[in-house]
């Protein structure tokens, strides 16, 4: 039996026979098992006597925010939680060495599209506790991100997904649509003088997905797991980056006349009306005074623009010698009541769908507008193939926007490329 089967067989024994839908698939068996008495009578999961977690996070207001979880998580069970700045980024590398050893956390936090190594590499517990509650309260993308080969493998803490700024000396308020901005730009756009209606980094395939996934198109099927099932030239694909290329008559001439330096100077000026632009640029545009707001994507021909998102990820180690303790953390960590404490210090948006409405977030217009728009983002792919995406991808959109080719045959070319090298790596 390999690790990760045992730990879930050791967790499945605690928990009575009243316990909740969501856990009793896998623990209806276990009724008659040694350990039951350390279960509540409301039936809920309870940490092992004398447990005790390490918890890995990364250092600033991430970190602050566990450290507040493991002083309620403590009040609450009796746990005591230990925290340690760990890069969430270089959590999966470190518990790949410390886990063995027998001196990794308990539970980390890392990016969504590592999850595929996290599993593969038998680093993480699938999550046992609380996967109905991921599936019906949580985001789509958030739920994706966190699922590998049908089974939901960790517990999503936050969403990250890019959105319209907008110049409120330009414009008085966001456009609705991409028609509506075009129809705004015809009369500001003066290239020659470097006014724009709208700017971003045309050639990037991080912010040319939402187009080119707004009506059909993909990168790795459905869910961004099937290498053998590309979308990047379907039909709906083309549609999108054909509506992409309409915006170039109020936009940069070439893909190559594009940065992000030139963006953010352009807009802080006030001679790029909108720009497409993540939440880190909020920092800058304020030390820079621009008078600016957020707004989700414009639609294009009615349709919601599909942005990239990047989910934050808590997973439970596979080596963890206190599993119950440590999945009963997860659980508490991201329900409602946690993820808005972790807004307030974080500011980083809780993916769950009714706190789209929470006064905390509703009110800030910081915020809401990435959380609109991250109802419609769609989960980086976590797959190895991903790597051979970026370039072909990037230049396929450059190719297009400067009229080098068609947009379906720049596709193709995409498609063709991607294929080829991830044959040769085979």
């Amino acid at each position: 039996m390999n690790k990760k089967i045992l730990l879930a067989s050791l967790l499945s024994g605690l928990i009575l026979s009243s316990v909740s839908a969501e856990a009793g698939l896998f623990f209806k068996k276990k009724k008659e098992e040694p350990k039951k008495q350390e279960a509540s009578t409301t039936g809920e999961i309870m940490p092992e006597a004398g447990a005790e977690l390490r918890v890995w996070e990364s250092d600033g207001p991430e970190g602050e925010f566990l450290e507040l979880a493991g002083k309620k998580f403590e009040e609450k069970y009796g746990v005591k939680v230990q925290y340690e700045p760990v890069g969430m980024t270089d959590s999966i590398g470190r518990l790949s060495q410390d886990g063995p050893a027998g001196i990794g956390a308990d539970v980390f936090v890392f990016p969504h599209d590592r999850l595929g190594e996290a599993v593969s590499s038998g680093l993480v517990m699938e999550n046992l506790v609380s996967a109905d509650r991921i599936s019906s309260d949580f985001m789509d993308a958030a739920k994706i991100a966190s699922t590998f080969e049908g089974k939901i493998m960790a517990w999503p803490l936050s969403i990250e997904t890019y959105a319209l700024f907008y110049n409120k000396d330009v414009l008085d308020s966001a456009p609705a649509t991409f028609e509506e901005l075009i129809d705004f730009g015809k009369s500001f756009t003066d290239k020659n003088n470097n006014d724009f209606g709208i700017f971003w980094e045309v050639g990037n395939a991080y912010y040319g997905h939402a187009f080119l996934a707004m009506d059909g198109g993909y990168i790795f099927g459905s869910n961004g797991t099937d290498a053998s099932d590309i979308g990047i030239n379907n039909e709906g694909a083309v549609r999108g980056i054909q509506n992409m290329i309409k915006l170039k008559e109020i936009s940069v001439e070439k893909s190559g006349d594009v940065s992000y330096a030139a963006m953010m100077g352009l807009f802080q000026e006030g001679k790029a009306a909108t720009i497409i632009n993540g939440p880190w640029a909020i920092k800058d545009l304020k030390n820079a005074g621009t008078n600016f707001g957020i707004a989700p994507l414009p639609t294009f021909d009615g349709k919601h623009l599909r942005s990239f998102s990047g989910v934050r990820l808590m997973g439970v180690s596979s080596y963890s010698k206190y599993p119950k303790a440590a999945q009963l953390f997860a659980k508490f960590v991201t329900s409602d009541e946690m993820l808005l404490e972790r807004y307030k210090l974080t500011k980083q948006i809780p993916p769950v769908k009714t706190l789209l409405n929470a006064p905390e977030i509703a009110n800030d217009p910081e915020v809401l507008p990435f959380l609109q728009q991250a109802q419609y983002a769609v989960p980086m792919p976590a797959i190895p193939e991903m790597r051979y995406m970026w370039s072909p991808v990037g230049a396929a959109l450059s190719e297009a926007w400067d009229g080098k080719a068609t947009v379906k045959e720049a596709l193709d070319t995409a498609v063709k490329t991607m294929k080829e090298a991830m044959n040769a790596a085979k």
